[in-house]
């Protein structure tokens, strides 16, 4: 603690002591009042015994009746009871216990006496409320008296301190922040006249020394050290003066070692003639040698013994002149080569090379493919490209990992170069994607049979991590000069190929069609099409009635989507769906079929209406990308009921991921919405599985219930899932019934719910509010 503050501390103390000691003499004081008050009512009490015994003295004497003495004792006794004292008589003779004049419960002195000759007891009591209140006063104001002077001793001690002691504490301060090396500091004082002035000015003289050794040093320090290539200060003699921890490192010499000793013996025996001519290119006087200049050289070897070290090391060196004070020296900036040519040559190899697999890049098989070009071009022949796709690779990444991946990638590699020519051209252009560069074919034929001996490799299992997978590939096959006249456009034609080869089912290859193309493209104008439209509002839903076959009551809707595109009428959505599929787009289309579905419902139930559960079909992707809270929050946004709501999904659905699915329909089905199963029979789900999923209802695939009753194959499946429905306890649900005849099938094998065009076609949500009116009056 510093001089200052311990004076003003001990100010403190002694005022906060005076305060302590007046604490009881105030309390003393307090006690004194109150003791002089209760003398002063016991005064009062004596007083009114002495008149009663006058007047009871003139009764005796028969000059008073007694009524009339007590009565003027009582007038007498009234009037002695004054503020802040009061007087009562008690002519039973005993004083009430808690007795109070005024009826309150506050502190009071009570004096009584007994009057014998008449039994009465006088009694008076004083309050000692006024005494605590003027008490409170003058505590206060002694309080406050004490309070103010607090107040006014801090700066009376401030102005004290900093007139006496300020000047030593802020020279004491400078003193300790110039011991650690501080020299950006004010000294104050220097003004003044007497010993302080002195011993400032004293100060700021070996302040201003102190600084400039510091920021000489530092400076220095900062050339050497701050830097991150080696710098070596060599003397006129050549000999090394100065260096910097890089130096060393660089050479592989001891810092010791290092200094004295000749520059140009620290390089290759080869460079050491060109480091010479470096420095006396810097020779010379009084600025005859051309200081100033700056001389390079690169590739100067350096021969480090060390192996630790790396060996040779590649290095440039710049030299540049240093005159201090005319002394000349030269400063070697040194930086290392041997990384950057390395890293350059690296950069090459992963510019034009796979890393994983060691095969040509995209880039490099763009090129290849451009010199092709230009080769075919100018002799006149033709050649073909393939693309070869992996259709379970991220199946294996996402079971086995990455590792398993790269392990896939290196052996389906390995049987590509192996199977094909030693004058083809085998390259890695995507994650699993490859392409074969076959300059030497004569057509088509020719290419199609090198394509199915690459697909004939796969047929051998592939030995990963100890077990073994089976690898389907696809290839896609571009011609030149037939379907495309550059590079990009070969690989994006043989990529289209290859898609098309994928979808009809894979393990297959496919040529380039122009078709293709435009099929390609008219996806993706679709894709961007439909992002535009769900933007623009151009959905709609249509609502296909469910109706019962007992009295033909609606019991529900399904809500299907419509696209009006303007100019174009309606788009089929067989036509865009799965394209929103293939997109990922199906999710948040999913999500406004699901919201738009809950906001009408809303709105019927605003109306009056009584609606009925209206079913939305959710995708596969919908359903992997959601969680059951996410349907839950869009039809709680509605304030719906969760049973006004069927969620529909397909048994590939399901399959395609099948843990998170489960997961999904069994919190939906808790929450209290119903899911259905949607064209049950054509997946590919197992009755196992059918048993564990958490669903409400199975609805018959129309292609099913189209042959019933002629088809005898059709009517042993539909009247089976209808058995096993009621069986697991599930509703059931005929899809495309739209026939008599198949609805009494239907109606005798207790299938008791349809929907189709014999019922009800799809409708815009208007005629369907009116089919819910109807019902309305139906019942009623």
């Amino acid at each position: 603690m510093t001089l200052r503050r311990k004076i003003r501390w001990l100010t403190w103390i002694g005022l906060i002591g005076c305060l302590m000691a007046a604490i009881p003499a105030l309390y003393m004081l307090r006690s004194g009042l109150i003791s002089e008050r209760g003398r002063l009512t016991t005064a009062l009490v004596d007083s009114a015994h002495a008149m009663l015994a006058e007047m009871n003295a003139a009764v005796e004497a028969g000059s008073l009746r007694r009524e009339e003495a007590q009565s003027q004792a009582r007038l007498a006794l009234r009037a002695l009871g004054r503020d802040p004292f009061h007087v009562s008589v008690f002519t039973d003779g005993r004083v009430p216990a808690h007795w109070s004049p005024d009826g309150t419960d506050e502190a009071a002195i009570l004096r009584s006496v007994v009057f014998a000759p008449w039994g009465w007891t006088v009694a008076a009591m004083s309050e000692t409320e006024d005494i605590d209140r003027e008490f409170a006063v003058e505590a206060l104001a002694f309080t406050l008296f004490l309070a103010v002077l607090l107040v006014l001793s801090w700066p009376l001690s401030v102005f004290l301190s900093e007139q006496v002691l300020g000047p030593v504490e802020a020279l004491s301060a400078r003193m300790e922040q110039l011991t650690q090396g501080n020299t950006a500091i004010d000294i104050p004082g220097r003004e003044r006249a007497d010993e302080f002035g002195a011993m400032a000015r004293a100060m700021e003289f070996f302040r201003r020394a102190a600084g400039a050794l510091i920021e000489r040093d530092e400076r220095l320090f900062g050339i050497m050290n701050n830097v991150g290539e080696a710098i070596v200060l060599v003397g006129e003699d050549g000999l090394v003066e100065e260096h910097n921890p890089a130096a060393v490192a660089l050479f592989g010499v001891p810092g010791a070692q290092l200094l004295g000793r000749r520059f140009t013996t620290l390089f290759a025996e080869a460079d050491r003639e060109r480091v010479a001519a470096l420095l006396g290119g810097q020779g010379g006087k009084d600025g005859g040698g051309g200081c100033g200049r700056t001389e390079r050289a690169e590739e100067l070897g350096i021969e480090r013994g060390d192996q630790d070290l790396g060996g040779r090391a590649e290095v440039s060196l710049t030299v540049s002149c240093l005159d201090v004070h005319g002394r000349r020296s030269y400063v070697c900036a040194l930086a290392d080569m041997t990384q950057r040519l390395r890293h350059e040559r690296e950069l090459l190899r992963l510019a034009t090379r796979d890393r994983l697999t060691g095969l040509p890049n995209r880039a490099l098989v763009e090129s290849l493919l451009e010199s092709a070009i230009e080769r075919a071009r100018r002799h006149a022949r033709c050649f073909a490209v393939l693309c070869l796709d992996l259709s379970r690779f991220k199946l294996i990444t996402d079971t086995m990992g990455h590792h398993a991946g790269d392990l896939l990638l290196q052996e389906v590699a390995t049987r590509i170069a192996v199977t094909v020519r030693a004058s083809d051209t085998v390259g890695r252009i995507g994650t699993d994607d490859f392409a074969v560069i076959l300059e030497e074919v004569r057509d088509g034929e020719e290419a199609a049979m090198i394509a199915g001996r690459v697909l004939a490799a796969f047929d051998e299992p592939v030995l990963l991590m100890g077990t073994e997978h089976y690898v389907t590939p696809s290839i896609g096959i571009a011609l030149y000069p037939d379907h495309a006249d550059s590079a990009q456009e070969l690989i994006r034609a043989a990529d289209t190929a290859l898609y098309a080869a994928k979808r009809l089912g894979g393990r297959r290859h496919a040529f380039f069609r122009k078709e293709l193309a435009d099929q390609a493209h008219r996806h993706l104008a679709l894709d961007r099409d439909l992002r535009t439209a769900l933007a623009g509002g151009q959905f709609q839903l249509h609502y296909q009635p469910k109706v019962s076959l007992i009295d033909f009551s609606l019991e529900g809707f399904e809500a299907l989507l419509r696209w009006e595109k303007p100019g174009h009428g309606m788009i089929s959505p067989g036509e865009f769906i799965p394209v929103a599929e293939d997109t990922g787009f199906i999710v948040p289309l999913g999500d406004w079929v699901l919201d738009e579905a809950c906001r009408q419902l809303r709105a019927w139930l605003d109306d009056g209406l009584d609606p009925v559960p209206v079913a939305v079909n959710i995708s596969p992707r919908h359903l992997r990308h959601h969680s059951a809270e996410d349907f839950r929050r869009i039809i709680d946004r509605h304030g719906l009921s969760p049973d006004l709501v069927e969620l529909e999904i397909t048994e590939g659905a399901v399959m395609q991921d099948m843990d998170h699915a489960l997961e999904v329909l069994a919190a939906l089905k808790a929450m209290g919405i119903r899911v259905a199963v949607d064209d049950f029979g054509t997946g590919h789900s197992s009755l196992s599985y059918l048993k564990r999923l958490p669903v409400t209802t199975l609805k018959i695939d129309r292609s099913f219930v189209n042959g019933v009753p002629s088809v005898r194959e059709d009517n042993g499946i539909v009247s089976t899932i209808i058995a096993m429905a009621d069986m697991l306890g599930l509703d059931v649900v005929a899809e495309g019934v739209e026939k008599p005849e198949q609805a009494n099938f239907l109606r005798h094998h207790n299938c008791t719910l349809v929907q189709g065009w014999l019922t009800g076609r799809p409708a815009p949500a208007a005629q369907a509010a009116d089919l819910l009116v109807k019902r309305i009056k139906q019942r009623a």
